[in-house]
């Protein structure tokens, strides 16, 4: 990929001796150099943006645009090393939208070094981690990428899906084309893996139909976006036999990806120009342009979307009285590794879909039915790491003043009520990657981290004045519900029990005292 830019561009974006620009400004740049295939250019800038980010979750969002880039230019092993970075610290700070997407580019990296057992295991994270991501354009990117990433594991449906969920949330109209153009792909791929012929049918005009929304639009197409869906669209039209207009694409598309070095839509499009000239013109050199395609096609790992080549070149070399036992087997060979490699992903999806299943089993197991906190399991298995990486750390225990009687004097459906509010409010009032958890009835705990004994109190008082001065919902006006609440700092995995135990002490001394206050031991 070029990794310099034209005067032209620089001069579009006001040049280095131009005035500083701010985060949004880099990453507007960013996204041009993308857009327009530098994506060298467009790593840096992200990389600079990354610098200036106000937040954790902007600057690992960042990073990872610029990981995306570098995959680009083929420099794996920087965006290897980012996302492993951004995965660390995601998982750390509860960014889920910015850890499914490092989690993809695992997938992608562990793929193609043929580590299909631990691809499948960080997919299934991956997915996992998706469902926590709001649908909301916010996240329109990090919901595509994960989409490139399942039809890189050959998974075409799951991927059409999500391209489908990405189309909802794309923000602009270039983005909502750049969508159509990788969904056409897909419909490509699904078409070619599918062995119903219903099936495949119906995937091969939703591919020309997702090509071609990508293909008309007002607004001006972005180079990758135009090159994607012309090769996509080719090969597609040449199986419904438009063979003029899937040359036509072909042809474009080849000039677009030979002058921005758009490698895999230029194989594509060789393989819809050869299908399209045996049909048209029977001309049989177009039998180097599939062999040459096929070579680079294994090259680049993208030998399913070269199909329909097969058949063209079994007539060329029938037609010309060579090797006819050599075809036949070649014929049987590509039936039998196609049923293999379809029995090899099914299993690797299931494999995905189980390590999905025992993850939300998992979570199950430790979490609170009634209020979806945290419980005392995720408590002791978490917080040994909390204090050992995030020292000091503040541990409160929580109990409610009296509760027993909005039990015992309304209903127990009040109380329940009452605790679930109660975690609500608690979650907001915490920072990202704190805790809450219930141990249960009116017990709660609150996990600060890198937080100081004066810092904890200013946070516990606000804390014990809200819930004090809260009018809660279905309890009877004039109720007043209150709070006992104790304290313990420590750090280190092995202060654990130390601290939940002088929590425990503290809150006894509150209530002895007269509750409705903090104690700190």
């Amino acid at each position: 990929m070029t990794s310099e830019l034209t005067p032209t561009y620089h001069a579009s974006l006001g040049g280095p001796a131009g005035p500083a620009i701010d985060m949004h400004g880099l990453a507007a740049m960013a996204t041009i150099a993308r857009a327009q295939g530098f994506y060298l250019r467009a790593a840096d800038l992200y990389h600079e943006a990354a610098r200036e980010a106000f937040s954790v979750e902007e600057r690992l969002h960042l990073t990872m645009r610029e990981a995306h880039c570098r995959l680009q230019v083929d420099d794996r092993e920087a965006a290897e090393q980012l996302a492993a970075e951004v995965i660390k610290e995601a998982r750390a700070e509860e960014c889920y939208a910015e850890l499914a997407d490092a989690l993809g580019l695992r997938v992608e990296t562990l793929m193609l070094r043929n580590q299909y057992a631990e691809a499948s295991e960080a997919l299934a994270e991956a997915m996992y981690v998706l469902i926590r991501v709001p649908n909301d354009p916010a996240y329109y990117q990090v919901i595509h990428n994960m989409a490139v990433t399942y039809q890189r594991c050959d998974f075409p449906l799951p991927a059409i899906e999500l391209y489908d969920r990405a189309l909802r949330l794309a923000p602009d109209e270039s983005e909502r084309t750049f969508t159509y153009a990788n969904m056409a792909s897909a419909f490509h791929m699904a078409m070619n893996y599918e062995s119903d012929p219903e099936a495949a049918s119906r995937h091969l005009h939703d591919g020309i139909y997702a090509a071609t929304a990508a293909l008309d639009t007002q607004s001006q197409r972005e180079v990758v976006t135009e090159a994607t869906a012309l090769a996509h669209r080719s090969v597609l039209l040449n199986a419904i036999g438009h063979h003029d207009a899937a040359l036509a694409d072909a042809r474009r598309c080849r000039e677009l990806a030979e002058s921005h070095e758009l490698q895999e839509c230029e194989v594509v499009a060789m393989v819809g120009e050869a299908v399209a000239r045996w049909n048209l013109e029977h001309d049989p050199t177009v039998l180097d342009l599939i062999f040459d395609a096929a070579a680079r096609g294994k090259e680049l790992n993208i030998g399913t979307y070269l199909k329909s080549s097969a058949r063209v070149s079994i007539d060329i070399l029938w037609e010309s009285g060579r090797y006819d036992e050599a075809r036949e087997a070649m014929n049987r060979q590509f039936e039998g590794v196609s049923q293999a490699l379809r029995r090899e992903r099914e299993a690797r999806w299931e494999h995905v879909r189980l390590g999905v299943s025992l993850r939300s089993t998992e979570v199950i197991s430790e979490t609170d039915p009634l209020t979806s906190l945290p419980n005392r399991r995720f408590l002791h298995s978490w917080l040994p790491q909390v204090l050992e990486q995030h020292g000091p750390v503040s541990v409160a225990l929580l109990d409610l003043d009296g509760f027993k009687a909005v039990n015992d004097e309304l209903s127990y459906e009040q109380g329940d009520g009452l605790l679930q509010e109660l975690a609500g409010v608690l979650q907001r009032i915490c920072r990202r990657g704190d805790a809450v958890i219930r141990l249960g009835g009116d017990e709660f705990v609150i996990v600060l981290r890198e937080t100081s004994p004066g810092d904890a109190r200013s946070m516990f008082e606000r804390v014990r004045v809200l819930i004090a001065n809260r009018p809660w919902q279905g309890l009877p006006p004039g109720t007043q519900v209150t709070a006992s609440i104790g304290v313990s700092v420590g750090s280190g995995a092995d202060d654990m029990q130390r601290v939940l135990a002088s929590a425990g002490e503290a809150l006894h001394v509150a209530k002895r005292e007269g509750r409705d206050r903090i104690v700190f031991r």
